[in-house]
């Protein structure tokens, strides 16, 4: 795995990107944001993070906004191959999380979050993007990705 990668949170918003195998992987984690369902608009409305309105494409079922889970998050990463800078919209991707100690050791159970496959309306699979809305607790986290059997990790802070 790739070394972790340590980020300065804002408030709301988390972006953090790193290289691994040939890809360029950019993890957000973001407010928790509406789904519609497959080939749907989410929420009707504008997305927080891109501005746009997204589409499901594919994958997990989405856990919706107002789920009994209570999601606080929507925790996505968006793959890019690094040689061409395209977004990879057909990859095969995971995406866990732990919650650390202060010595930065996994201090709960792992986390699989179900994977949705989004795009922006009228952008196409260029702007390609995996995840789902989480529930998470203010704290340090391991973000673990898997794209395609190549694998990196993040470290966070909400």
């Amino acid at each position: 795995m790739a070394a972790f990668a340590s980020l300065a949170a804002h408030a709301r918003d988390i972006k953090a990107t790193k290289s691994a195998g040939g890809y360029r992987i950019e993890l957000n984690v973001l407010s928790a944001e509406p789904f519609a369902g497959a080939g749907m608009a989410m929420g009707g409305s504008m997305s927080a993070h891109t501005g746009m309105m997204m589409v499901v494409k594919g994958g997990a079922a989405p856990v919706e906004a107002d789920a009994a889970s209570h999601p606080n998050h929507h925790l996505v990463v968006h793959v890019y191959d690094r040689a061409s800078g395209k977004a990879a919209a057909n990859a095969e991707v995971t995406i866990t999380y732990v919650p650390l100690d202060k010595g930065g050791r996994a201090a709960g159970p792992q986390m699989s979050v179900p994977v949705v496959v989004m795009e922006a309306i009228g952008k196409g699979p260029g702007s390609t993007h995996y995840g789902n809305n989480v529930t998470m607790s203010p704290g340090a986290y391991r973000v673990d990705v898997t794209v395609n059997g190549t694998k990196v990790s993040f470290s966070i802070k909400l």
